[in-house]
């Protein structure tokens, strides 16, 4: 866990020397696919594989609002059988202003995790922190990859700290 997380900060001091096309009033619409580890103290879970949705809007070039929908699927060890967990966040996003095409940021958010398993079912509030950059591409500057680290905490009966780790695209809309 520790050196995640020092290699997260190093990669977010290495893209500070690098303002891409983020700017008031633009939106911003992606997707992403990840590797979610589970929280090992309280699930027989292995890790998932997670795909995501996001959208979100810009009131000015640091402060973004964004929506992001999120499922991973994970199998249950020593079974064949899969559980099935989803996320529907709002993050607050800042985007940390640098003179090039890479844009890193941190988030925070807060939603509802969704578990579900064997025909059952379970609901949660749930929170995310985490950051990440976007290295914008191409000659309009509209298009970026996306890499995100995030920790999701989902309060079921017990509480779950689950990391996850994903890529994506991004289109910038607007100006």
């Amino acid at each position: 866990m520790k050196k995640l997380l020092y290699g997260f900060a190093v990669m977010l001091i290495a893209a500070a020397p690098a303002l891409a096309a983020i700017e008031a009033g633009n939106g911003e619409l992606g997707v992403g696919v990840g590797s979610t580890q589970m929280d090992s103290d309280y699930t027989n879970l292995d890790s998932g594989t997670s795909l995501a949705v996001r959208g979100g809007y810009f009131f000015n070039p640091k402060f973004e609002l964004e929506g992001q929908l999120a499922s991973t699927t994970a199998n249950v060890s020593g079974s064949s059988d899969d559980a099935t967990f989803r996320t529907y966040m709002v993050n607050g996003v800042y985007n940390f202003q640098t003179p090039k095409a890479i844009v890193p940021y941190v988030l925070a958010g807060v939603g509802m995790g969704d578990a579900e398993f064997q025909n059952q079912s379970d609901s949660a509030t749930a929170f995310q922190v985490g950051g990440g950059s976007r290295f914008f591409f191409g000659k309009e500057k509209r298009a970026a990859f996306r890499l995100d680290l995030a920790m999701i905490q989902q309060k079921f009966d017990t509480t779950t700290n689950d990391m996850n780790i994903s890529a994506g695209f991004t289109w910038r809309l607007g100006k």
